[in-house]
């Protein structure tokens, strides 16, 4: 049996990932702002070690619509590091891997009222630990297992188009941010965990995982740094399959790639009808302390298609996306059923073959338990708006102004914010709707 290890630690930027491997390292030079830093990373390279800094920040205002107009910032700093243990200490194979984030800003969320945050960067501040783990592949590389603290947005329900918009769900899909506990093991919260990858051709890849069931653990607030490593709080467990089809030279067809893929997790849920003894939460007579409901599941499938391709082009060209998830427990899902879709254009304009436009839509279904509780509280004399969809249109362009910097305009029009959601200035009113405006800067260093 023979072992083998790629060291590939990577930023995206201006469509282009900032990659290394085991037998050639990177031009620093052209692809990060700092170079070489006098040889030191080719040297640390050929020892099997290496570093990636990114910073990424977002510029937002909310020009009209949501709950209060004005600006905000969200913005991200990465440290990275892939350490070879085969080339370190003989154990071929294994890597260790390990990244945290210097978190900054805030974003529109309170400006917006909206439950799909407009910026994927958006979190509570501070310098926090994120992943890190031990990763061994066995079988030429067809079998790998990892166990540490893992993200699972960095390897379950990714579409790859979809990773160009700047709004969060277009990452980690929003259903899951608003049904799992804590929004799930996503950025910037990775949670211990043990993941096995199978990949038994160039087309088929086969993984599943088990996560701790709450990023945060028992407490709310907790594992603010990373360094909770939270345990004991039931268990999160995502399997997914997924297919990549490439055409063959003399066929006509386009590549394309299908994931089909499920999660559970065994955490309690809070009712959202429901108090402790039976009456409903809307009940003026009820506790207010909703029935606790095990179990929680969802399924989905994304499409990654290329639809045309640019003739003597590798890569530029349209390219789709079509991502669908479902939530069916409604009882303890505000959101369930979702689905985005968009198209992305590699080198539309004439000599900026790097450059990416996309536009995209994204729609997130109040469940029917959600409207069910707004029902039950007007027939108490409320006058709740009934929850309905909140919908996302952005539209974005990504310069690349170097290959290691780059520029994104963007423009979202966020359709009944929180899915129709009572403004809380104007009681009996919905939040009207938004539209905001923004830039992203992306760089490598």
């Amino acid at each position: 049996m023979r072992f083998r290890f790629v060291v590939c630690s990577c930023a995206t930027l201006a469509g282009s990932p900032v990659c290394a491997d085991d037998s050639q390292p990177p031009d620093y030079s052209s692809t990060t702002l700092t170079g070489n830093w006098s040889g030191s990373r080719d040297w640390l390279h050929d020892r099997g070690v290496t570093f990636t800094l990114t910073q990424e920040s977002d510029g937002l205002a909310n020009v009209s619509g949501g709950i209060n107009t004005g600006t905000g910032y969200a913005g991200a700093f990465q440290l990275q590091g892939d350490f070879d243990l085969g080339r370190l200490f003989g154990w071929d194979g294994a890597t260790v891997h390990a990244s945290g984030y210097a978190v900054q800003g805030q974003g529109l969320g309170s400006k917006v009222g909206n439950l799909l945050e407009t910026s994927s960067l958006e979190a509570d501040p501070g310098v926090r630990l994120s992943e890190l783990y031990l990763s061994q592949e066995l079988s030429d590389g067809k079998l790998t297992f990892k166990a540490g603290q893992i993200l699972a947005d960095q390897n379950f329900a990714i579409s790859t188009n979809a990773a160009l918009f700047v709004n969060s769900t277009f990452g980690w899909p929003g259903i899951f941010a608003n049904d799992l506990p804590g929004g799930g093991p996503a950025y910037p919260y990775a949670v211990p965990a043990v993941q096995a990858i199978f990949k038994p051709n160039d087309a088929w890849t086969l993984q599943a995982a088990i996560f701790n069931g709450s990023p945060t653990g028992s407490d709310p607030d907790g594992n603010k740094n990373g360094l909770g490593f939270p345990l004991g709080d039931g268990v999160l467990a995502i399997a997914e399959a997924a297919y990549s089809y490439t055409p063959s030279k003399d066929s006509s067809g386009l590549p394309g790639t299908y994931k089909i893929g499920a999660w559970y997790n065994s955490e309690t849920f809070d009712s959202l009808l429901a108090d402790r003894s039976g009456l409903s939460l809307a009940d003026p007579a009820s506790d207010g302390v909703p029935a606790r409901l095990s179990g929680d599941y969802a399924i989905y499938a994304i499409i990654d298609q290329t639809l045309w391709g640019e003739h003597g082009s590798r890569d530029n060209g349209l390219n789709g996306f079509l991502r669908v998830a479902v939530a069916p427990q409604s009882d303890r899902n505000l959101t369930d059923w979702y689905f985005d879709s968009g198209l992305t254009y590699k080198g539309l304009l004439p000599g900026r073959g790097d450059d990416v436009a996309g536009i995209s839509y994204a729609f997130a279904h109040a469940s029917s338990g959600a409207r069910e509780f707004a029902k039950t509280e007007n027939t108490f004399g409320g006058s709740v708006p009934e929850p309905t969809a909140e919908q996302v249109i952005e539209i974005t362009y990504q310069a690349a102004v170097t290959p290691a910097l780059s520029l994104q305009p963007f423009v979202q029009y966020i359709i009944r914010p929180g899915a129709n959601a009572e403004d809380p200035d104007k009681p009996g009113k919905t939040i009207p709707n938004a539209t905001v405006v923004g830039l992203r800067a992306a760089a490598t260093f």
